[in-house]
């Protein structure tokens, strides 16, 4: 390569070292400065989405803080899980469950077949609501385009 520049003249070695330079330079910014940049733009991008989820996490977190605090909305009935979730039932005008258990001292579970959907949905909506008992878990089975076979596991609020 040496022998090849050497035979060259001044001029035309000036010329390809030039070139042999400006492509280095183009090669470097497309190979390496370029790709940081855009890492770095989209880390800046990330960081501030994180920002920005931390700001509304802190503030849901005051929320949750002063709905917690709300001792209005526990039971002061003393009554069984269990017995709180037949009376949600009953109120919501679901069939009465297939199987209606307690779960140890604060909890209760459920099995419905062929329920609404809709009616379920509401009767948990209202539980939640009134702070009794907290959902623990929830498997639903669609049957047709209304209905569904559906267990509750729910827990007393703590």
């Amino acid at each position: 390569m040496s022998a090849w520049l050497q035979r060259m003249n001044p001029r035309e070695r000036a010329g390809v070292i030039g070139a042999t330079l400006v492509a280095a330079a183009v090669l470097l910014y497309l190979l390496v400065a370029e790709p940081l940049w855009n890492t770095l733009e989209e880390e800046r991008a990330r960081l501030q989405s994180q920002r920005t989820l931390l700001k509304w996490m802190q503030t849901s977190a005051g929320e949750v803080q002063q709905l917690r605090g709300d001792t209005s909305r526990v039971d002061k009935t003393g009554k069984a899980p269990y017995l709180l979730l037949d009376a949600a039932v009953r109120s919501s005008g679901l069939p009465a469950p297939a199987r209606l258990e307690p779960r140890g001292r604060d909890g209760a579970a459920a099995q419905f077949e062929n329920v609404p959907f809709d009616h379920l949905i509401h009767m948990l909506a209202d539980i939640e609501r009134r702070g009794e008992l907290v959902i623990v878990d929830v498997s639903v089975t669609r049957r047709d385009a209304a209905t569904v076979n559906a267990s509750l596991a729910l827990s007393r609020e703590q």
